[in-house]
């Protein structure tokens, strides 16, 4: 299903995305809003089981890898956001 991979393609897309924010919030140079983080995180997990319940599974491996690092991010600015 061609879907799945366009699916996958603009998630894994926005994973790498954050790549760069992710490094900056390991080397606490920022924090990001936790509550966005957090929910952007859940949500992104939630889709991932619904593809998984559809079989679509590049597209769960996609939002498996963004919702990890959103939820790093989230992690880091909880982290960071304690020693500000």
């Amino acid at each position: 299903m061609w879907q799945d991979y366009v699916i996958a393609i603009v998630s894994v897309l926005f994973g790498f995305i954050l790549l760069p924010q992710l490094r900056d919030c390991w080397h606490k140079k920022t924090v990001l809003n936790i509550y966005t983080a957090f929910l952007t995180t859940i949500g992104l997990y939630v889709l991932g089981m619904t593809f998984y319940t559809l079989e679509m599974w590049v597209s769960f491996g996609a939002e498996f890898f963004s919702g990890t690092v959103w939820l790093l991010l989230f992690v880091f600015s909880v982290k960071n956001k304690k020693k500000i």
